[in-house]
């Protein structure tokens, strides 16, 4: 039997831009101690290359199989459901959507998409759901406390008005959602 750890990364691993004391050290004892570790995260504005350099500059080595975020859950859903995205998404997300294949039925993606947000750009996506496109969360999560302190919207307020406007239920693929740390463990 395979023994392995899910380690959520803001707030565990890091806290921004700075290591948690002691976060490298536990990393490195559950390695020798023979867990497997996989990195989970909500993230939705940082692409997993970010997120791996990130780890990088702290010090903890992770290959690109070691670390799983909503953007590749939603990725995997797009392969798995035959769909195209509609992304509504930080453009630091977007890379992790690259070279899916064309297809004719769609899935609205929806995370903090930050300043990329407009009323075009939330009025397009609601019109793809009611043409029969799926809406897809990322995370649901109401605010995140931004670089300046303060707080800011995240995706949940943009979900809800898309749920709200389209008649539409989102499949939440980001945590608390059980399917994305089953997703992590296979």
């Amino acid at each position: 039997m395979t023994r392995g750890v899910l380690l959520d990364l803001a707030g565990v691993i890091y806290d921004g831009a700075t290591a948690i004391s002691g976060g490298v050290d536990a990393v490195a004892r559950l390695r020798q101690a023979g867990f497997s570790i996989r990195f989970v995260s909500n993230t939705t504005r940082s692409s997993k290359k970010k997120v791996l350099d990130h780890l990088g500059a702290m010090g903890l080595t992770a290959a690109k199989a070691d670390v799983f975020t909503p953007a590749q859950a939603a990725r995997e859903w797009l392969l798995r459901n035959g769909r195209a995205p509609y992304l509504l998404v930080h453009p630091g997300l977007e890379p992790d959507f690259g070279e899916l294949p064309a297809r004719d039925k769609r899935a609205v993606i929806v995370g903090d998409a930050g300043d990329a947000l407009t009323y075009a750009v939330l009025n397009d996506a609601f019109r793809e759901l009611v043409a029969g496109a799926e809406l897809l969360a990322l995370a649901t999560n109401r605010t995140f406390r931004d670089a300046d302190g303060a707080l800011s919207l995240d995706a949940g307020p943009f979900v809800a008005a898309l749920e709200f406007a389209s008649l539409k239920r989102a499949t939440v693929l980001g945590k608390p959602s059980p399917a994305f740390f089953l997703s992590a463990l296979a």
